[in-house]
């Protein structure tokens, strides 16, 4: 009984690690104003510390999906890419420094799906500056897949981003 709840528990952190490497890893790029400490894609929860010298008042993400292939698509409303693509937004101040969790209460980790990318495209600073990364590119993201994959096989390329 002891060794079942022993293995039990090894499992749930090796399937973890990787979420939490690949957002740490993904999510520290020199000019990205945030560091995405951890990321969780059931219930859209995400770990953010502000390393700027600003305050910032508006976070805007957005979500690229992997097929069970690998092929990257942004997620509109309802699926429909008609509609525009789902934003989620935050406006709560982050203050220099500090470390929030940031929830949604929207469910990505899809069961069939190959994974996807949590991508931070704009930042609001009190000052009324701003930071906003280009269509082309997705420089602060935090990346998941899958629990049936042991990871992503192909490199990951994000289709442009629709303005």
């Amino acid at each position: 009984m002891n060794n079942r709840i022993w293995v039990s528990r090894l499992a749930v952190i090796v399937l973890c690690l990787p979420l939490q490497v690949h957002s740490q890893a993904n999510a520290t790029a020199s000019n990205c104003p945030l560091t995405i400490k951890k990321f969780t894609p059931s219930g859209i929860n995400i770990h953010v510390q502000n390393v700027t010298g600003k305050t910032i008042v508006g976070l805007s993400f957005y979500v690229a999906l992997a097929d069970a292939t690998e092929h990257w698509k942004w997620y509109h409303w309802d699926f429909d890419d008609t509609r525009p693509l789902q934003e989620f937004a935050w406006n709560k101040t982050i203050k220099p420094g500090v470390t929030k969790s940031l929830s949604w209460g929207t469910n990505l980790n899809f069961e069939r799906g190959g994974g996807g990318a949590f991508v931070l495209t704009s930042v609001l600073f009190e000052d009324g500056s701003r930071w906003e990364e280009p269509a082309d590119r997705a420089s602060c993201k935090a990346l998941w897949y899958n629990s049936h994959k042991k990871g992503f096989v192909k490199p990951i390329e994000l289709p442009l981003r629709p303005q």
